[in-house]
């Protein structure tokens, strides 16, 4: 089948050390069943592996990966190369939806980098290539990839209307309580909570990042959401306002990697 992925896709590079908010720390790191039989066969690796329930690596009392150093880089690129990291490490902040007639590919918001590149970059979706899966015909999707290319032309003043008309203090208070991940996510949606503006009625200050982000939702979550799920999560976002950036990777961070979450956010516009 053909992958398609937006145009900043292949321009994402980790930047490493320079992360402010590296990836192996706080996160528990699955291993892949073919890189933990490599990771048997070194001593130094397997020491730091739990085989169970599911196989992790240890993580220091601090949240660190053992493998990451005291200048924030990995010890495993650095003596086996990016080659031999588990398939997680190696994808991560990608993410990969397949259908029946095409894969997509795209980055996740959660890191700080990807977040640059998917609000900066103006939102157009390229062939990059082919995989090994069989295309099947699926008329159904044929529908949605023409409704959701429409909607990525759409001007935002002509969506405004399928925003949901929630006021701020409202929505603060149903995601403050939901499963949290980072505390720091609990002072910015604090800030808002005395708001009684509407999400459907803030004011976008940036409209080219607006787009850029509503694209992203839609290409991302569209398909097992709803119009109105992607329209408040860019509402949302802008509505806190400050360092967008840094409040895309932990909106991120709280709402799409928890399926759960997503679900109870669906709830929220019903």
């Amino acid at each position: 089948m053909k992958i398609y992925a937006p145009s900043y896709y292949k321009k994402f590079k980790c930047i490493a050390d320079k992360c402010m908010h590296n990836c192996c720390i706080g996160w528990e790191i699955d291993i892949d069943d073919l890189s933990l039989e490599k990771y048997k066969s070194d001593k130094i690796i397997a020491d730091k592996i739990s085989f169970t329930p599911t196989s992790h690596f240890i993580m220091g009392s601090d949240g660190r990966c053992p493998f990451l150093n005291n200048q924030n880089l990995c010890e495993i690129i650095k003596k086996y190369g990016e080659e031999n990291l588990c398939q997680i490490c190696r994808d991560h902040p990608r993410f990969f939806n397949f259908y029946d007639t095409r894969s997509e590919y795209g980055l996740g918001l959660v890191c700080e980098a990807a977040a640059k590149l998917i609000l900066d970059t103006a939102f157009t979706l390229n062939i990059i290539g082919e995989d090994d899966l069989k295309e099947t015909e699926n008329i159904f999707e044929a529908d949605f990839f023409y409704e959701r290319e429409m909607l990525f032309k759409k001007e935002p003043y002509l969506l405004k209307k399928y925003i949901p008309d929630i006021p701020l203090y409202k929505l603060a208070d149903k995601f403050l309580k939901l499963e949290r991940l980072d505390a720091k996510w609990d002072t910015y949606l604090l800030n808002i909570k005395g708001r009684t503006d509407s999400l459907r009625d803030i004011e976008i200050k940036n409209a080219e990042q607006w787009k850029n982000l509503f694209c992203y939702f839609l290409y991302r979550h569209f398909y097992n959401t709803s119009l109105s799920f992607c329209l408040l999560c860019t509402n949302f976002i802008f509505a806190i306002g400050g360092d967008i950036y840094e409040v895309c990777r932990l909106f991120s961070g709280e709402i799409e990697y928890s399926d759960e979450n997503i679900e109870k956010v669906l709830g929220f516009i019903d």
